[in-house]
């Protein structure tokens, strides 16, 4: 018989905060008044400026880095229904695509802060992995109605997102300086 004394060790992962009730509210309501905001500007594109701008995604990114996975997915699914009652934005025919782009997007954006909490791009990648799960659904079984060639609902939404993504970097960067965590190793 041979015995491997070798210790097989987990690899560390970033902690995150547990957030109470007073944070989780001001969390919403956030998540609620900055597409809001958006939506309200004056605009005159052909897009909602939300499609350019990406704000359900800031606050969910916020809140995945702050408190994790449960806060995020919460406060990510919470903001497109409050938008869409109060502002009738996002349109229904994209609250499940964005429903379903935010539980992504937040899934891997918390896999992403736990494993490497110090990466400036971790925003925008959870943002094209939920756009390419999306676009992936939709190409395989088209629940979200018609919302364009899958090929055309890809590069569409990348080109509208480009600002967006910016502002995506700029939120994660902020983060990290302003609320470091501490590297997997």
């Amino acid at each position: 018989m041979i015995v491997n004394n070798d210790v097989q060790t987990v690899p560390a992962v970033a902690s995150f905060k547990r957030a109470g009730v007073k944070e989780t509210v001001v969390l919403l309501a956030i998540a609620w008044m900055i597409p809001f905001l958006v939506h309200v500007l004056p605009w005159s594109g052909e897009i909602p400026l939300g499609a350019h701008l990406l704000p359900m995604f800031w606050a969910t990114f916020a809140s995945v880095h702050l408190f994790g996975l449960r806060i995020g997915l919460l406060v990510g699914l919470f903001a497109p229904v409050m938008n869409l009652v109060v502002t009738g934005f996002p349109v229904s025919r994209w609250q499940m695509v964005l429903g379903f782009e935010l539980i992504v997007f937040a899934l891997a954006a918390w896999w992403l802060v736990r494993r490497t909490p110090r990466h400036w791009f971790l925003a925008p990648a959870s943002y094209l992995a939920a756009k390419a799960a999306s676009t992936l659904v939709h190409m395989t079984v088209a629940p979200f109605g018609d919302i364009g060639s899958p090929s055309a609902f890809w590069i569409e939404s990348l080109r509208n997102g480009l600002p967006g993504l910016v502002i995506l970097v700029t939120i994660n960067l902020a983060l990290i300086k302003v609320y470091p965590k501490q590297q997997a190793e």
